[in-house]
């Protein structure tokens, strides 16, 4: 018995606990996860008429999986409004290039009627998972492997416009029906896995009271599972918002005003202009996301500064397209990461 005990103790002892709340932790995430570098000859088309447009999506990633399996544990993933299917298949920009960017499997689950994950419709259309059912199924399986993770923040942006020489329809709009449909298809996908704003707002009225009063759960309690949030603009956030004041019923949190009686999450991604705001809502209990860089031309040392910005504002979340070993760290020679190359630590603003 005595050697049984011995040997539970030091297998606790080993095991990584999470025991702070989690708004004590500052991890780092990637921003547009999904997203495969740009073919050459769509930089070469846009750096004619706008290089600094070209540069600014001149990115790219591995799979969500492989993210996960570095230790990041914050991803983004765009969505646009398919309902009939046939509308993103044949990427008009491909056309008159004369190419052919996508898979047979890709352009089936295009053609089928859906939620669709890409950057820029008809011209940055390569992604690690076209379906966002499968994007959703990926994570779950990968999560499922993974029992104990860390919690894992999915911003989710709505897209709904497209560049003005783009001659394809326009995507379809995103109604209040619209995000009831991609909260079930979230909810279907994940199930139990998914901490919604019900589950934080608990006994008490509204979910700002909850995060301002009892705070977010301790990270341990949130192992194993995902936390959506939405991140949309006003007019957005108001047809999200349609049907579910406060967020009730809702799988997704959204970025809310302070005063919000939703507000739980917000995203502040300019930690220069924005860095006094950042930190006084990490004071008062909120979960923040900012950015590590968002500017392609800046000089390493500008980045350099916006990273330790970023660190010292408080933001939980720091978003990145150079965490270490991404393509884009490899040929800039800049890594967004804590001390040894750690993706995640204590917060050093909120202890």
């Amino acid at each position: 018995m005595r050697l049984l005990t011995t040997l539970l103790l030091s297998i606790a002892a080993t095991q990584t606990t999470f025991a702070d709340a989690l708004t004590d932790y500052q991890w780092i995430g990637s921003h547009n996860s999904y997203k495969q570098g740009l073919p050459a000859s769509v930089y070469q088309f846009l750096a004619k008429n706008d290089p600094h447009a070209a540069n600014q999506i001149n990115y790219g990633h591995g799979d969500l999986e492989a993210q996960l399996d570095s230790g990041l544990r914050q991803l983004e993933i765009d969505v646009v409004n398919d309902p009939t299917g046939n509308q993103y298949d044949k990427p008009e920009l491909a056309t008159r290039l004369g190419e052919n960017w996508l898979s047979s499997e890709s352009q089936r689950e295009l053609a089928r009627p859906g939620f669709k994950v890409l950057h820029i419709p008809h011209v940055d259309v390569q992604s690690h998972c076209t379906d966002f059912a499968a994007c959703l199924n990926k994570l779950k399986r990968w999560s499922e492997a993974h029992a104990d993770h860390f919690p894992v923040v999915v911003l989710i942006n709505a897209k709904e416009n497209q560049p003005s020489f783009i001659k394809s329809p326009a995507p379809a709009p995103f109604t209040a029906a619209t995000y009831d449909q991609l909260n079930e298809v979230i909810r279907t996908a994940l199930k139990e896995r998914v901490i919604t704003p019900d589950d934080i707002r608990g006994d008490f009225s509204t979910l700002r009271e909850a995060v301002l009063k009892r705070g977010w759960p301790d990270a341990d309690s949130l192992r194993g599972k995902f936390i959506f949030v939405f991140d949309g603009n006003v007019e957005q956030n108001a047809r999200f918002m349609e049907n579910h004041t406060g967020l009730k019923g809702r799988v997704m949190f959204a970025s809310l005003p302070a005063n919000d009686d939703g507000a739980a999450f917000m995203i502040i991604n300019d930690p220069f202009t924005q860095h006094t705001e950042i930190s006084q809502r990490v004071a008062e209990g909120f979960l923040v996301r900012t950015r590590a860089d968002a500017d392609f031309s800046a000089s390493n040392e500008e980045k350099a500064a916006q990273k330790m910005a970023a660190f010292t504002s408080g933001a939980q979340m720091i978003s990145t397209d150079f965490y270490p070993g991404s393509p884009q760290a490899k040929r800039d020679g800049h890594v967004v990461s804590f001390a040894d190359g750690a993706l995640r630590r204590k917060n050093p603003v909120s202890q």
